[in-house]
């Protein structure tokens, strides 16, 4: 049997080449349960590898990691995580809100115009207020519209949420730069790039990671992602304020 991380032979539990454990599979329910377990407790490997990688070659290295060859890239959940819980440090040191704040606070604004005494649903604070695990809870949600959207491409749901971890971290570097930038440049226009650079570097990464299609078909399905994805958000959304109402 190969090693699926360097190609060589292995004849135990673990490559003697390259250290990586023999039994790696495809992405299924069991092994993605055990490698999130694992992973929020991982911050020893792979961390700078993994965020060069997904800027200079994200497709690739997407491919690398699902295929099995896993043993250089951080762990995808702990990835998220960490990057995530860095941005909200950032924006809190910078006096900025995160973008979840700007959501619910456009959300309620909107409310608001209907009826003036509208106040910020408990469950609304809570997802501003608790940004790297808002974040994780709505990965499922936006992993569920890129699994619809690219449902050709025979990638399962698991694997989308891999590749959306990922993708989700790389957007907290780019909104933990402009949170810098924007303590100290104070511009509308300013505030516009990060939400924009976050939405063209995902369809960048799908764009690698589905090559063999239709370039317009391709942009058509990245698009879609984005529309579903507002669209689950705002019911789930919904259902939890409504919940969250009846039981006060």
């Amino acid at each position: 049997m190969k090693c699926k991380n360097c190609g060589h032979i292995v004849d135990g539990k673990f490559c003697s080449h390259c250290g990586q454990n023999s039994a790696v599979r495809s992405i299924n329910f069991s092994n993605f349960i055990q490698e999130v377990s694992e992973s929020v407790f991982q911050v020893d490997r792979g961390f700078f590898y993994t965020l060069i990688a997904l800027w200079v070659r994200p497709g690739k290295s997407l491919h690398e990691y699902l295929d099995g060859k896993r043993k250089n890239y951080f762990k995808p959940i702990a990835y998220l995580l960490t990057l995530s819980t860095v941005y909200f440090l950032i924006s809190q040191m910078t006096n900025q809100n995160t973008w979840i704040d700007d959501l619910i606070t456009g959300w309620m604004s909107g409310a608001a115009e209907q009826n003036s005494a509208v106040e910020i649903p408990k469950t609304a604070q809570w997802f501003a207020k608790n940004f790297a695990y808002s974040t994780l809870l709505l990965l499922p949600v936006f992993s569920l519209a890129s699994y619809w959207s690219f449902s050709k491409f025979g990638n399962n749901y698991l694997e989308h949420v891999v590749v959306n971890s990922y993708i989700t971290g790389q957007q907290a570097i780019i909104y933990s730069f402009f949170a810098i930038v924007g303590a100290f440049i104070k511009s509308e226009i300013i505030e516009l790039f990060p939400l924009l650079l976050a939405v063209l570097y995902t369809f960048f990464v799908y764009w690698q990671f589905f090559p063999n299609e239709n370039r317009a078909k391709h942009l058509l399905r990245s698009i879609l992602t984005y529309t579903l994805y507002l669209i689950f958000s705002a019911v789930l959304l919904l259902l939890l304020v409504g919940i969250s109402g009846m039981r006060a």
